[in-house]
């Protein structure tokens, strides 16, 4: 009796004792119980990722569509009519301050006169129109957003604004992410299905080396006496002839791709579907990138305007006051003057973009302040997806084709096991099947990686 001498053999000796005792039928019974049940839960996984993304395309664009109407509103809508209120403001203070100037040295004058009137005149006109607009419900012009220089914290509202819309953009990533977990745990389960089809080939095939070695009755090779072979995984090692034992091993290539070709099938679509989830995503973040974009840039422009229209009023005064020679115009032209500088402080700060101090989620940042070269870079991105999602669906469909070639080969397989010219004839039909599916697998994940 020889005794192994390493603990390599030792290992490989209790292997092949092990594998000896293992009956042939029940091992196939639980092998292929264990391999459809994987592959069955993997699916399973895979097609609830696939509508895990899909869910937070739909989140995502319910909560752009919430956000957009949130930014049109307070851009459009309030900041506007916010900004005229502060103008009307300004422009009162300035004029009282120009016919202050001059009464309070005892004086009165044809120009502080009208300034004075001109500045009652403009508190007035603010006084109701901002009445109006908080009957009308302009959360803008509540006391919470008034600042001291008669402007209005804009972008303040808009955070607060947001917190209230509805708009769920955390959701939208909770999706992805368990998408993503449940796309991995697929993974995981079709690659143990891989695993466990090539560990029941191993310890069969050293369970045979140990019966080829140890048996000397007429059971020598085949299944144990009384134990029929079911036949739900070939087994070449069993087979008496040649041919058999070839036709067995086409066969049992063909079992092994099975799992293979499955797994590696179920990784592309998962991944087409990831893709094609992320390029909906990227579609619609550019989608509300354009429009919020537009609305805030509209805003700073009416503003903008807004400035040199009171610039060019101030001229205009000096202009009528030093051609005409009209009593009270010089100190108009001149309070006129001291607007636009104080409006232009004004309006810059109430048309400053927002910033994640202000409140305003970082997403929300990027689309106000987005610019033509952000949106080539979310178009790229965009784009890379869509192709990605190509790639990896046509290289899945592929992977499906390769399923069912190495499913026919199975089937021609079996035919090969009659003797004689045909059983030849489909062996080598179903080598040539079993390649072409191997085959078809290496370029679908080849394409896949392109």
């Amino acid at each position: 009796m020889n005794v192994p001498d390493s603990p390599a053999e030792r290992a490989v000796g209790r292997l092949d004792g092990w594998a000896a005792r293992i009956r042939s039928n029940p091992a196939q019974v639980a092998v292929s119980v264990l391999v459809a049940a994987l592959l069955a839960g993997g699916t399973w996984l895979a097609a609830q990722a696939g509508g895990d993304w899909l869910q937070s395309t739909r989140l995502e664009t319910r909560s752009m569509a919430l956000t957009v109407e949130e930014v049109r509103h307070l851009y459009q809508d309030q900041a506007p009519v916010a900004l005229d209120l502060a103008l009307l403001e300004v422009r009162a203070d300035a004029f009282q301050d120009a016919s202050d100037a001059v009464t309070s040295r005892g004086l009165a004058t044809p120009g502080s006169r009208l300034a004075a009137a001109e500045a009652a005149t403009l508190r007035k006109t603010a006084g109701e129109l901002r009445a109006g607009l908080q009957q009308a419900g302009s959360s803008l012009l509540s006391a919470d957003y008034e600042r001291g220089d008669h402007g209005y914290a804009v972008s303040s509202r808009l955070a607060d604004a947001l917190t209230l819309t509805g708009a769920d953009p955390q959701g939208v990533k909770d999706a992805v992410a368990d998408g993503d977990a449940r796309a991995a745990w697929a993974l995981r389960l079709a690659a143990m299905s891989v695993v466990a089809a090539a560990a029941f080939v191993v310890v069969r095939t050293a369970g045979n080396r140990h019966r080829a070695q140890a048996a000397t009755g007429p059971h020598a090779q085949g299944t144990p006496e009384g134990d029929d072979d079911v036949g739900l995984v070939p087994q070449p090692w069993q087979e008496r002839t040649r041919a058999q034992r070839l036709a067995a091993a086409v066969a049992l290539v063909a079992w092994l791709l099975l799992p293979v070709l499955t797994a590696a099938q179920l990784v592309l679509s998962s991944g087409s579907a990831r893709d094609d989830a992320e390029s909906s995503r990227r579609a619609t973040t550019i989608t509300g990138s354009l429009l919020a974009s537009q609305l805030y840039s509209s805003f700073a422009l009416r503003s903008q305007q807004e400035q040199v229209q009171l610039g060019m009023l101030s001229l205009a005064r000096q202009f009528v006051a030093v051609g005409d020679d009209v009593p009270g115009q010089p100190e108009l032209a001149k309070a006129d003057a001291a607007a636009a500088s104080t409006w232009a402080q004004v309006a810059g700060a109430m048309t400053a973009p927002p910033t994640e101090s202000d409140g305003v989620p970082a997403d929300v940042v990027a689309m106000v302040t987005s610019e033509p070269a952000d949106y080539d870079r979310l178009l790229a991105a965009q784009h890379e997806a869509v192709d990605s999602s190509q790639r990896r669906g046509d290289a899945a469909n592929l992977m499906t084709l390769g399923l069912l070639l190495a499913a026919f080969t199975a089937t021609a397989a079996a035919l090969a096991r009659r003797p004689g010219r045909g059983g030849t004839t489909a062996t080598t039909t179903a080598a040539l099947m079993a390649a072409t599916a191997l085959a078809i697998g290496v370029v679908a994940v080849v394409r896949s990686l392109a």
